[in-house]
């Protein structure tokens, strides 16, 4: 997998790699429960959201064959599909072979990423057309009120969602940020700040709201509360075929860094 920088990109040095990174990622939202085969991560938190629920190839395995039987075994005990996130580590014959063993991606992710040693975004102090609205920040406890809305507007509706939700999203010291709208809750993220560097996800909008900056108002704030919480860079994943995503990344100055995970689900 390739390297990418924007054009403004800050010195690479003050960038994590893509192992910090995608090992911040992991511990940003990580698993309840995991196994180590070889150089593959094998995670497991009851089907609750596929990034918690895959095996992260970080180096290769001693026996492809092997080991995929014993993670195929391992997730269909659980009930859940066995799918995998090949990163940059990741042996290209592991990756191969599981292309041969049927298994085909899904879903293609980048992590994008930004040094928080230079200013931060300007002209962000309100969203667009006028609307007043503020944005509000708590933690380390996760706000019910924001639970219910990240829950709703992702459309994470079952109940094991409600159970497991808080056990992940208040696993680190995060900060639950908000913007509301006459006290009115419309759009929301989290950053999590992990070794020096900050992680921003679960950013959402309420779909009345869209389009107004709301969520630019919040990458703007993210970056400020891992600066002022210490973190040197800040990053995100992205799923590639999010053009919006991708686009509101970019304008808020979240620059690429690199490719991240080739998702592969079983076919």
């Amino acid at each position: 997998m390739t390297v990418e920088r924007g054009p403004t990109a800050e010195a690479p040095a003050l960038l994590p790699t893509v192992a910090q990174a995608t090992s911040t990622l992991m511990a940003s939202w990580p698993a309840l429960d995991e196994r180590r085969i070889g150089g593959w991560r094998l995670g497991f938190a009851e089907g609750f959201t596929r990034r918690a629920n895959s095996v992260w190839m970080l180096g290769p395995a001693e026996d492809t064959q092997l080991a995929l039987g014993a993670v195929e075994d391992a997730y269909r005990v659980r009930g859940l599909p066995s799918q995998f996130l090949a990163t940059e580590a990741a042996d290209p014959r592991d990756v191969a072979a599981l292309e041969a063993f049927g298994y085909s991606p899904t879903l293609t992710g980048r992590i994008l990423c930004r040094s928080l040693g230079g200013e931060a975004p300007a002209g962000l102090e309100g969203a667009a057309g006028g609307d007043p609205v503020a944005v509000t920040q708590a933690g380390p406890e996760l706000p019910p009120d924001w639970l219910d809305a990240w829950l709703s507007w992702s459309d994470r509706r079952l109940a094991r969602d409600r159970r497991l939700a808080p056990l992940i999203l208040s696993s680190g010291a995060s900060s639950f940020l908000g913007v509301r709208q006459e006290g009115t809750l419309v759009a929301l993220a989290r950053v999590t700040v992990i070794d020096g560097t900050g992680v921003i996800d679960c950013l959402v909008t309420q779909s009345a709201h869209r389009g107004r900056g709301h969520g630019r108002l919040l990458l703007h704030h993210a970056q400020q509360e891992a600066a002022q919480r210490g973190a040197t860079s800040c990053l995100a994943m992205v799923v590639e075929s999010n053009a919006v995503s991708r686009r509101l990344f970019h304008r808020a100055c979240l620059l690429y860094t690199s490719d991240a995970a080739d998702e592969l689900d079983g076919v």
